[in-house]
């Protein structure tokens, strides 16, 4: 239950900080461009990214580990957000950025939640299911 708990920890560090960046960047959009538009842009990019990539997900989840699936996309969130960080502290952040960035954090979540799924089962005892799950 160790490992899990683990895992269970650093899925919900990464889910939460993957839609608080595409929520504040939205936030930062309409500060910027006082734009209705542009700030709609911003969650258009982070949709979509998850409604293309879910069916590619469904297909890779099946070719590879659910560790694998779940790394590859945790670190890409993780390097969007470390690259807006960049940008904003040398002051070279522009709003196509912000859009690439949104965009590259909304492919993470189609490669986590089925593969977390699917990993409690092979980290929990049978017992512990419905505490699992719960």
């Amino acid at each position: 239950m160790i490992g899990f708990s683990v895992v269970w920890i650093g899925q919900i560090v990464s889910v939460l900080a993957s839609g608080m960046t595409s929520f504040a960047m939205t936030i930062y959009m309409y500060q910027q461009t006082h734009s209705a538009t542009a700030m709609g842009f911003v969650q258009v990019a982070y949709i979509h990214a998850v409604l293309i990539m879910s069916p590619i997900a469904g297909v890779m989840e099946i070719r590879y580990t659910a560790k694998l699936m779940m790394m590859v996309s945790d670190i890409a969130g993780g390097i969007a957000t470390v690259v807006l960080f960049i940008y904003t502290a040398t002051g070279h952040l522009q709003y196509w950025h912000i859009y690439i960035a949104v965009a590259v954090s909304g492919i993470a979540p189609p490669f986590q939640c089925r593969p977390y799924s699917a990993a409690i089962s092979t980290m929990v005892s049978k017992k512990q299911y419905g505490r699992a799950n719960g």
